[in-house]
């Protein structure tokens, strides 16, 4: 059997006690205690109250002085980078449509999908054309991709020809990021 040796576990903790007796001294040197701070010092008396002469007139006033050349005035170089002071997104101002022709607005270009009627449809060796009527009595022709409107408030584009309908596809001429495409379809009237 081993004698047991009295200073086995024990030898870790005595190295650790000058430790934990500075750190004792230490905590309970900052305890918080302080001196008493020294009584502030008397007021001085205040001074007899005497009755003064009458003011002198004030002088004319100076000039306002300009401000000291000394400071330099900071001025921003771009170089190439965008204007921090300006917002990142700038509504753009509404596209004016041209203004008519002294001949008039006349014709498809100055023409809402809205004053159309579609009067029948014609079918050829390249596909459907759809025969349209103007509020003024005129008709035109339309093919598939061909403009309506492009000089008025919006602008259409012929997408589809059927049998019995044209299908336009209309945009504002003013583009916004919420504008979206709308569908608009003209159908044949039936004869009854």
């Amino acid at each position: 059997m081993q004698a047991k040796s009295s200073r086995g576990p024990a030898t870790p903790f005595r190295r650790l006690w000058p430790l934990a007796a500075a750190l004792a001294v230490g905590l309970s040197a900052c305890s918080g205690e302080e001196a008493p701070s020294p009584p502030p010092p008397p007021r001085p008396a205040p001074a007899p109250v005497t009755k003064a002469p009458a003011p002198a007139p004030a002088p004319a006033p100076a000039p306002p002085q300009a401000p000291a050349a000394t400071a330099a005035a900071f001025s921003y170089e771009a170089k190439g980078r965008r204007d921090p002071f300006r917002p990142l997104i700038a509504a753009k101002p509404p596209v004016q449509p041209r203004k008519c022709p002294p001949t008039g607005c006349v014709g498809l270009p100055w023409l809402r999908v809205a004053e159309l009627k579609l009067t029948g449809i014609i079918w050829g060796g390249r596909g459907y054309y759809a025969l349209v009527e103007a509020p003024d009595g005129k008709g035109y022709v339309l093919r598939k991709n061909d403009l309506v409107g492009e000089d008025a408030d919006e602008s259409a584009r012929v997408s589809t020809i059927v049998p019995d309908a044209v299908t336009f596809e209309v945009q504002g001429v003013v583009q916004t990021p919420s504008a979206r495409t709308r569908v608009v379809e003209l159908r044949l009237r039936k004869e009854e």
